[in-house]
């Protein structure tokens, strides 16, 4: 089950793609640090392995940037030696695509930099940042292709409510 709110709306996109979806696979802890560790989402599908990690804010001041990118690169590590360790059967699929999905945007002026600054860490390591507008601008979408008309019995949670706001025009479908 996923953490946060923002886990729950990232797993459940990919599940109504179609996608196998794992949340919150415990992670063994880096030597010398205590604690608790998971990756949030491993999702596969046909030839595709994802795993998606989740942080509802970001924006480090710039002297903690550098740690946080080294704990979000040491994260993405740890959890590419667990899915292959404990889910031997994905070794088939291509190389994880990794995805870091956060509520921080670009469109505040005032925390430009950092978002620049993530946006090219992202880029020089292979991850692809998305903001998590666009991924409940998908998630709308996805939702109103499989529920067409008045909702079905067996929506629920964070779709139930999505779609309520949808069904009374509180929020509009995004463009196609």
């Amino acid at each position: 089950m996923a953490l946060n709110w923002l886990e729950e709306v990232v797993s459940h996109l990919y599940k109504l793609r179609g996608y196998i979806v794992l949340e919150d696979e415990d992670l063994p802890m880096p030597e010398g640090i205590s604690g608790r560790g998971d990756a949030d989402i491993i999702a596969f599908k046909d030839a595709n392995l994802v795993h998606v990690e989740c942080t509802v804010w970001w924006g480090p001041g710039i002297a903690g940037e550098e740690k946080a990118f080294e704990r979000l690169n040491s994260k993405f590590e740890r959890a590419q030696d667990l899915i292959f360790k404990r889910y031997s059967f994905l070794e088939r699929y291509g190389p994880i695509i990794k995805i870091f999905v956060t509520s921080t945007t670009n469109a505040n002026p005032q925390r430009g930099r950092p978002w620049e600054n993530l946006q090219a860490w992202c880029n020089d390591n292979d991850i692809e940042l998305i903001a998590i507008n666009s991924v409940i601008e998908d998630l709308i979408r996805e939702l109103g292709r499989e529920n067409p008309g008045p909702l079905r019995v067996g929506v629920k949670g964070i779709a139930m409510f999505l779609m309520h706001l949808i069904r009374n025009d509180f929020l509009k479908s995004p463009q196609e």
